[in-house]
C-alpha cells in the first residue's frame, strides 16, 4: 500500500474528535471579510510585481542601475529599448523597489537594497520562477479534466533548467561547503583522502563541480536525464579544466549493474520528488552505495500535513510549485506524482521502507530545505 493511500485512509477513519481538533488546526485566525478580500488582491499584486522583477532580472537591469541614471542610459548600458525599460521602472517605483528623482528624472536602488538585487546572493533571480512555472500553465489546465492528458512533459518547461542552475548556484555557494559537508560526520576528511560520490538528478551539476574543484583527490559522478543539462555540465567541467569529474545520461530508477558498491557517497539535490519511480531510484542508491556508504537528500522543510504546514513560508509556494511542474512531470511519465510536499513524515516512512539506517534530519542554513543523512547497513547486499 503506498503512503498516499495509507494517508487517505487514515484521513478518512479518523475518529470525530480528532476530525474536529484537524479543523481547528486549519482555520486560519478570524479575519474580517474586507481583510480576507485585501489578502487576496495583495497576492494578485506580488505576483504581478515578481514577473516585473523577473524580467529585469532576465536583462542585466538591477546590474546596471548602482548608480543614479536615466531610463535612456539604463536601457543603453542593458542594450534594450528605452520606452520598455521606462514603464518597468516606473512600476519599480510604484511598488518602492526603485527610487525616482522627479528633478533629473534618474532612477537608483537604495545602496542597503543592492545585495538582494544583484551579484551572487541576489534573490531576483527567485521571480523567474513564476513565468517559468507558466510555460506550462495551459496543459496542466487540461490535466485537471477527467478526459485530459496525465501530466506535461520536462519539454513544455524551456526555462527550467536555467532557472534551477541559477537556484542551484546561489544555494550550494552560500552552504555547500560550510554547511552541507560539515554536517556529515567524517565526510571532510573522506573527501580530502578521496571517495567516489555520485549525484542523482545533477541538472547542469552546480554541486558536484564545486565539490570537485574543493577536492581534487575525490572522483565526482552527475547523472541527468537532460541532455542539454549534461553537456552543459561536461562543458563548464573542461573549462575548469577538472579530470575528476563525470556526467552522464542516465535513468537514476535504473543505475548501470557494474555499479553496484561503486560510490561512497550519494547524494540527491531537491529531485527525489521529481521523479517518476521515487523508491526505485532510492533501492537504487543504494544498491550502488559500498558497504555503510551515506546517503544524503535534500528535500523541502515542510511537514507530510498540510495543517501542520499553515504559517510555513517554505509551504505558501511549494504546493503550486508541485501542482505546476513536480508532480506533472511525474505524472507524465506514468510516474508517481509525489510532488514537492510529499513532506518530513513521509520522507522518513520511505527511507525506513527502503532499507536505510542512521537516519538523520538537518536543518539547512538555506532556510529552504532539511538534509537528509542516512546509512547503507555494513556488509548489506
Amino acid at each position: 500500500m503506498s503512503l498516499t493511500e495509507k494517508a487517505t485512509i487514515a484521513r478518512t477513519t479518523t475518529n470525530g474528535h480528532h476530525q474536529q481538533h484537524h479543523r481547528k488546526m486549519v482555520i486560519s485566525e478570524e479575519e474580517s471579510p474586507q481583510q480576507f478580500a485585501l489578502r487576496i488582491k495583495n497576492m494578485v499584486t506580488n505576483g504581478l510585481q515578481a514577473l516585473a522583477i523577473s524580467v529585469a532580472a532576465r536583462h542585466g537591469v538591477f546590474e546596471v542601475m548602482k548608480s543614479p541614471k536615466t531610463s535612456y542610459e539604463i536601457a543603453q548600458e542593458a542594450g534594450l529599448k528605452e520606452r520598455y525599460v521606462r514603464e518597468l521602472l516606473h512600476s519599480f517605483v510604484v511598488s518602492r523597489i526603485v527610487e525616482m528623482n522627479p528633478d533629473k528624472n534618474t532612477y537608483h536602488i537604495a545602496p542597503q537594497h543592492l545585495p538582494f538585487l544583484t551579484g551572487k546572493h541576489s534573490l531576483a533571480g527567485m521571480t523567474c520562477l513564476v513565468p517559468m512555472l507558466c510555460e506550462g500553465y495551459s496543459q496542466v489546465n487540461e490535466c485537471f479534466k477527467i478526459d485530459g492528458p496525465s501530466g506535461v512533459s520536462y519539454d513544455q518547461y524551456p526555462g527550467f533548467q536555467e532557472f534551477m542552475d541559477h537556484m542551484s548556484n546561489m544555494m550550494h555557494n552560500q552552504t555547500l561547503l560550510s554547511d552541507f559537508v560539515p554536517s556529515v560526520d567524517g565526510l571532510e576528511k573522506r573527501l580530502e583522502s578521496g571517495i567516489s560520490v555520485l549525484d542523482i538528478g545533477c541538472g547542469r551539476a552546480r554541486a558536484p563541480l564545486i565539490l570537485a574543484q574543493r577536492f581534487p583527490h575525490s572522483n565526482f559522478y552527475g547523472i541527468d536525464i537532460s541532455v542539454d543539462a549534461v553537456a552543459t555540465a561536461q562543458k563548464e567541467a573542461s573549462r575548469k579544466g577538472l579530470k575528476n569529474t563525470t556526467f552522464l545520461v542516465k535513468d537514476a530508477a535504473s543505475l548501470p549493474s557494474e555499479w553496484s558498491e561503486k560510490f561512497d557517497f550519494v547524494t540527491a539535490f531537491d529531485c527525489i520528488h521529481d521523479q517518476a519511480e521515487p523508491e526505485a531510484v532510492l533501492r537504487e542508491s543504494k544498491r550502488v552505495l559500498k558497504s555503510d556508504g551515506v546517503f544524503s537528500m535534500l528535500e523541502l522543510a515542510v511537514s507530510s500535513h498540510p495543517w501542520k504546514n499553515i504559517g510555513n513560508p517554505r509551504a505558501l509556494d511549494g504546493y503550486v510549485i508541485s501542482m505546476f511542474h513536480c508532480m506533472p512531470v511525474s505524472l507524465y511519465m506514468e510516474g508517481k506524482g509525489l510532488g514537492t510536499m510529499w513532506g518530513k513524515e513521509n520522507i522518513l516512512e520511505t527511507l525506513s521502507q527502503i532499507g536505510f539506517r542512521d537516519v538523520k534530519v538537518h536543518k539547512c542554513k538555506d532556510m529552504f530545505n532539511f538534509h537528509y543523512v542516512c546509512r547503507k547497513e555494513i556488509n548489506e547486499i
